[in-house]
């Protein structure tokens, strides 16, 4: 697994079609040579590359259960979107207990933790002026770090609800002196492995290890439906989501927030709804709002890949959930500790170089660069469009024959000088004839 990211190739499914390269939303793929290649620097492990890729060149590597020691003492961690993977008639009670089954020894719920966060938000909101943005998507966190730095002081200073979660139950653990443990979390994508791995705001994540929804999902399906249950199962199951399931959708965060009082939030969810959002406040083109819940997979994180359910069955499936549970968990906000540990800073990536003084000389040579090209961001040249192979051109990242247009005219130059050439004499012919 690489040390940064999740998301990964493999080269040799890799046929080189550009789907990825013209859908990355920060612009970290290059096709060469016929296959893909990832700018990690650019990556923001969205996965959208794994949503276009046809030929499955893309992937996401998490844990395996199998990979938990037996001598370990297991926690499990379930996000909200979760319960949406499983029909509205199995309720949370009965996952828990499949979970349990699979041999771990605490299960606890994202979603009380979600609760809490809502609850912080409502005071953080009533105390500061301005517009914020949740934390809780670690994908919009690192697109603004990357991106659109200038939003940064609008990221609510929070720790994401699975990050205040596993702190909480690691406090508890080393509290009753369990040294040999495992805390791991059931992900929904690529993005929340990453944040294990390379978190912002905070040095290390209480988190040892994840694994993809789909991955587990079979094996408790199957203990459900076979009522699997031994008596390891009968353990006491640690607080009933409540409220919180409601994070797992879309516009469940707000939704919180609207019944304490909230009413000025919007609610968007995918990529690319999200970087229309981000070019209009960076322009002050947003306004009149307070809290902006911002998902980065579609519908929210029902609609992470790693699950197995129809995003809009997975709604629906958190709706019928969501009944049984119309109140808050009672439970103390000072049980966590929200403010991240560090400022989230910028991701200084320079396209064109590092150097100020360099950057400015190639910034001129860029425009030339753009103004030769045909500008029809094709992306057959295998980057995503022309002002970004021009700056790969300037980089010495490509070359400008790579652009099939450029090319083409230097073979109808070449072809042209050739046609003159066959209907001249060699010199030496030339020569002889005016010797005569």
């Amino acid at each position: 697994m690489s040390e940064k990211h999740s998301v990964l190739l493999k080269e040799d499914k890799c046929e080189g079609c550009t789907n990825c390269v013209k859908n990355c939303p920060t612009k970290a793929i290059r096709i060469h040579q016929g296959k893909a290649t990832i700018i990690e620097e650019l990556c923001i492990d969205c996965a959208e590359c794994i949503r276009t890729c046809e030929y499955h060149a893309k992937y996401a590597k998490t844990n395996d259960l199998n990979q938990l020691t037996n001598d370990q003492y297991r926690v499990a961690l379930l996000a909200p979107s979760f319960y949406g993977q499983f029909a509205g008639d199995i309720k949370p009670q009965q996952i828990k207990k499949a979970v349990y089954e699979l041999g771990f020894n605490e299960v606890w719920d994202v979603a009380y933790a979600a609760e809490a966060t809502s609850k912080k938000t409502y005071q953080f909101l009533k105390n500061n002026s301005g517009t914020y943005i949740s934390s809780s998507c670690p994908v919009v966190v690192r697109l603004i770090s990357l991106l659109y730095p200038e939003l940064i002081d609008n990221i609510v200073p929070f720790n994401s609800p699975v990050d205040l979660m596993a702190d909480y139950v690691k406090k508890g653990l080393e509290k009753k002196s369990i040294d040999n443990y495992c805390i791991t979390f059931f992900t929904p994508c690529p993005a929340k492995v990453t944040a294990v791995k390379n978190p912002l705001g905070r040095k290390d994540s209480s988190i040892n290890k994840t694994i993809a929804v789909d991955k587990v999902y079979p094996q408790i399906l199957k203990l459900i439906k076979t009522d699997g249950f031994s008596e390891r199962s009968e353990l006491q199951q640690k607080y009933q989501p409540y409220l919180g399931i409601s994070w797992g959708q879309s516009g469940g965060e707000n939704d919180i927030l609207n019944r304490e009082g909230i009413i000025d939030t919007l609610s968007v969810s995918g990529i690319r709804n999200i970087i229309d959002i981000f070019k209009e406040m960076s322009v002050g083109n947003i306004q009149g709002l307070r809290y902006l819940e911002l998902v980065a997979c579609p519908t929210g994180c029902v609609g992470g890949i790693f699950n197995v359910t129809n995003p809009y069955q997975a709604k629906v499936n958190i709706k019928n959930n969501h009944r049984d549970y119309e109140r808050f968990v009672d439970q103390k906000t000072n049980n966590y500790d929200f403010r991240l540990k560090s400022k989230i800073e910028e991701e200084n990536y320079q396209k064109l170089d590092k150097d100020f003084t360099k950057a400015m000389e190639k910034l001129e040579l860029l425009e030339r660069e753009i103004e030769s090209l045909p500008g029809l961001d094709c992306a057959a040249c295998g980057a995503p469009d022309c002002e970004t192979f021009a700056a790969d051109v300037i980089n010495g990242l490509a070359q400008r024959s790579d652009c099939i247009f450029v090319l083409r005219d230097e073979i109808k130059r070449l072809a042209d000088k050739l046609s003159l050439l066959t209907h001249e004499e060699p010199p030496v012919i030339n020569n002889q004839k005016s010797g005569d």
